[in-house]
């Protein structure tokens, strides 16, 4: 039989000292003060009329301090445009190729990389929702305006090649190395800027520290692929030959050799270190303007030279970005798009194709319709509304294998 347990004894009462009684401590809000540092939750890019800052808020006056790391300076974007299916630009084009001949790579002139996907006015849009901080847009075309392009918002601004080439005997130009000599010539450009191709977008929220410093200097972001080492020749891709132009003229200026291409991403930019550079270098400047076509001679000015030129002066440095390549003409790339379109994990990616062929766009263009449709589905204050002619069909899924 289990022995009984003793019942347990009551404590003695303890003898209670009253205390005073205490004011209720005041809300948080009371103990805040207004924040004298007002911030403007839109810009140039939001709507031009029927938005207003917002009502005033309560913060702790430590929350409203600048931080040294804050970029404060404004930031410009400039697109370069191109749409190859209008006729007139065709016969603008065909004119000038026949003229020269074939003394260049089969890339620097294929149907792909004039081709129009509508990838401008997704990229605008993924530039409106993830860098609202963005002062101004440039859009540098050749006689061309998108027609569903917004002109009369204030956020943006046209720019033809008359307007910013002083040599109007280069024009008409199909060469892009050739263009983006002249960027810096834009009027009213900021000092700082990002130069986006229309096939580059940003895929979540990006602040200026991602391609700046607080005091000025640029980012960059250098790639895994390497810049062959023999000189550039005719088989060269044109971005190979432009690369082996660069170190050439870095060797001969600082003693450097570069190895490295940049990815293709945002490019950031300083039009006082361009401005440099063309007067550093000027025949090669001159020359690659005067190329009507991408040539073996060409530098790449504001996407790499840029980048290693500024880094040798002490205005650049490496960083890292979340990017992503997407080569168009490989069979992968509906499984991997698909998986981006899922996970959104990338601050820029880029959809690029330069050897597809004329029946490869078609094709194409059913893959990135529907995807770019989900991927950015609210149009941008930038856009007007436009109805599309045939209905988008539905991305497609990951494969089930990865």
């Amino acid at each position: 039989q289990r022995p009984r347990r003793k019942p347990r004894r009551k404590p003695w009462p303890r003898a209670s000292t009253p205390r005073a009684p205490t004011a209720r401590p005041p809300p948080y809000r009371s103990r805040a003060t207004p924040s004298a540092r007002r911030t403007e939750m839109f810009t140039r890019l939001a709507p031009a009329e029927g938005w207003s800052p917002g009502p005033l808020v309560r913060t702790r006056p430590e929350f409203t301090t600048r931080l040294p790391d804050e970029v404060r300076f404004p930031i410009d974007v400039v697109y370069t445009w191109v749409d190859g299916s209008d006729p007139q630009w065709q016969r603008r084009r065909a004119a000038v190729t026949e003229g020269e001949g074939a003394g260049y790579h089969e890339q620097a002139a294929n149907a792909a990389r004039y081709a129009n996907r509508d990838e401008l006015r997704y990229s605008l849009r993924s530039l409106h929702l993830y860098a609202p901080w963005v002062r101004h847009i440039y859009i540098v075309t050749d006689r061309q305006v998108p027609d569903w392009l917004a002109l009369d918002h204030p956020g943006i601004t046209v720019v033809d090649h008359q307007d910013i080439f002083d040599d109007p005997t280069v024009l008409p130009t199909f060469n892009s190395h050739a263009i983006e000599t002249r960027l810096h010539h834009i009027k009213g450009l900021a000092e700082h800027f990002l130069y986006f191709n229309d096939d580059v977008f940003l895929g979540s929220p990006v602040t200026p520290q991602d391609f700046f410093l607080a005091n000025g200097v640029t980012k960059f972001f250098p790639s895994r692929a390497l810049i062959p080492l023999a000189p550039a020749d005719q088989l060269d891709v044109p971005v190979s030959a432009a690369g082996k132009n660069n170190r050439r003229l870095l060797e001969g200026r600082f003693g450097a050799t570069v190895t490295q291409k940049m990815k293709h991403t945002p490019h950031a930019v300083r039009t006082s270190v361009l401005a440099e550079i063309e007067r550093e270098f000027p025949d090669p400047i001159r020359a690659t303007m005067a190329n009507r076509v991408r040539s073996t001679s060409d530098i790449s000015l504001p996407s790499s030279l840029h980048h290693y030129y500024a880094f040798l002066t002490g205005r650049a440095v490496p960083s890292q970005l979340r990017y992503d390549y997407f080569d168009l003409a490989r069979p992968t790339i509906p499984g991997r798009l698909a998986r981006l379109l899922r996970s959104r994990h990338c601050q820029a990616f880029c959809l690029n194709d330069t050897v597809s062929s004329e029946h490869d766009l078609a094709g194409q263009l059913a893959l990135l319709g529907p995807f770019l449709d989900a991927y950015f589905p609210v149009p941008s204050p930038l856009e007007r509304a436009v109805t599309r002619q045939e209905p988008r069909q539905p991305c497609p899924s990951p494969s089930p294998s990865r």
